[in-house]
């Protein structure tokens, strides 16, 4: 899904990941104004990034998303209403050391804020098993063009069936340039479609702007843009700390109910001579 680094135009299949303390039931259908990303060494799903996942009680929630590609990492992601609402959570971990220590264990946090001016529909996270997190950094002073890149996308995909994305940007943290969009993809068979040169919605996408608004498309790439990274994770159920409303709506994958284990017959004993 990386903008237009690997070819003239990408499709952008964004949506929610993160759990929303205060609005549980807008988490399934909209992306929380505030979301905060902690970052950990990848796990053994054991040690002391399992004790961050799931220390705390509610309404500390969060999405955990281990890598695929790129640096080995896990990401605990949380949204808010607000940054009251974040404060208000920073004072239920206050009452709550464990909490708090296990937390502090993020190797990075940082904190962004929804942008709905460069979004185009979200999707709730029934059946989400993979994510695409694209992180691009902004030149400074083009904001005003980077927007307007990114609205040109838009333009194209709007009438593209299943095409829909949230954008994040970054307000506290290393860089107040980044920007964030995160895909989902309920299997990797999705992929295929995305990556797909020469398919039907990258035709689409083509003929909604035409070939003048394509050029300036693939134009406007080493203006605005410094840096940009895309890797892929898998949501981890076994490490998040979803909402009640969210395990509600998908409870067999949120909280898989032990499959009973048949006992295998014990191993052959040689025979002595």
């Amino acid at each position: 899904m990386t903008f237009l680094s690997r070819r003239a135009a990408m499709p952008l299949l964004l949506c929610l990941v993160a759990a929303a303390p205060s609005a549980v039931r807008a988490q399934l259908v909209s992306p929380p104004q505030v979301l905060v990303i902690r970052e950990f060494p990848k796990p053994d799903l054991g040690g002391p990034t399992k004790e961050a996942a799931k220390a705390g009680k509610p309404p500390i929630h969060h999405i955990a998303l281990t890598s695929l590609t790129g640096p080995q990492r896990l990401l605990f992601l949380s949204g808010y209403p607000s940054f009251a609402a974040l404060e208000a959570e920073d004072k239920v971990g206050e009452k709550n050391p464990s909490a708090g220590t296990a937390l502090d264990r993020a190797v990075d946090v940082s904190q962004w804020v929804y942008r709905a001016d460069l979004s185009l529909n979200t999707r709730d996270l029934v059946g989400v098993r993979y994510i695409e997190y694209q992180l691009l950094i902004a030149k400074p002073g083009r904001s005003e063009e980077l927007d307007e890149w990114v609205k040109m996308f838009a333009e194209g995909y709007k009438g593209v069936p299943g095409y829909n994305w949230a954008t994040y940007q970054q307000v506290f943290g290393t860089n107040y340039y980044a920007y964030l969009f995160i895909a989902r993809y309920k299997s990797l068979s999705e992929v295929d479609s995305v990556w797909g040169v020469g398919g039907a919605a990258t035709e689409a996408f083509n003929s909604a702007l035409g070939e003048d608004r394509l050029k300036k498309l693939r134009a406007m790439w080493s203006v605005v843009v410094d840096s940009e990274m895309t890797n892929l994770f898998s949501i981890s159920p076994e490490m998040s700390r979803p909402t009640d409303d969210v395990i509600k709506a998908e409870p067999t994958f949120w909280s898989p109910t032990p499959a009973s284990v048949a006992k295998k017959p014990a191993p052959a004993t040689a025979s002595k001579p």
